[in-house]
């Protein structure tokens, strides 16, 4: 049978370990951010997402909606044009690499040719080549944006969140 000072200290140890961390600072009592981080961190939520467009855009947007009302638009914006970005990749993979499923299964026919499945290969190709342009533009013009101070909104953006 355990000692009291045994169950004592498991007592303390249990109490030590259920206390609140005094030195973490929860997410709602984060102070806001002064104008120049605000200008800061929005640049680098563009220029980030030049490198990983879908993690950086997210990461940024849920550390810094709530700091600032200039960083909460540029992050806000950022997230929705990758997003854009993300879906628009994903329908010119589904073309390109869709087209050697529609080859491959297609009837062989007669005479020399493109295979039937190609021409969605490079529709897929180009639409892929064409969302990573405008996104390299987009983010650097935005970037260039916020480092003036100035709101900027993605032309070409499906609004799935509100800024």
């Amino acid at each position: 049978m355990p000692s009291v000072t045994m169950w004592t200290l498991t007592l303390a140890r249990l109490h030590f370990m259920t206390e609140a961390n005094p030195y973490a600072t929860p997410i709602e009592q984060r102070p806001p951010l002064s104008p120049a981080e605000e200008k800061q961190w929005s640049i680098i939520t563009h220029l980030a997402s030049l490198v990983f467009p879908l993690i950086a855009a997210a990461v940024m947007y849920f550390l810094f909606r709530d700091r600032g009302p200039f960083v909460r638009a540029h992050v806000t914006t950022a997230w929705n044009f990758q997003l854009t970005v993300a879906i628009a990749s994903g329908l010119g993979f589904v073309f390109a690499f869709g087209s050697f499923f529609i080859t491959l299964f297609s009837l062989p026919q007669s005479g020399a040719g493109m295979p039937p499945g190609m021409g969605f290969f490079f529709v897929g190709y180009f639409l892929i080549m064409a969302v990573q342009l405008l996104n390299w533009v987009f983010s650097i013009i935005a970037a260039v944006a916020a480092s003036r101070g100035v709101f900027y909104r993605y032309p070409i953006a499906i609004p799935f969140a509100k800024v």
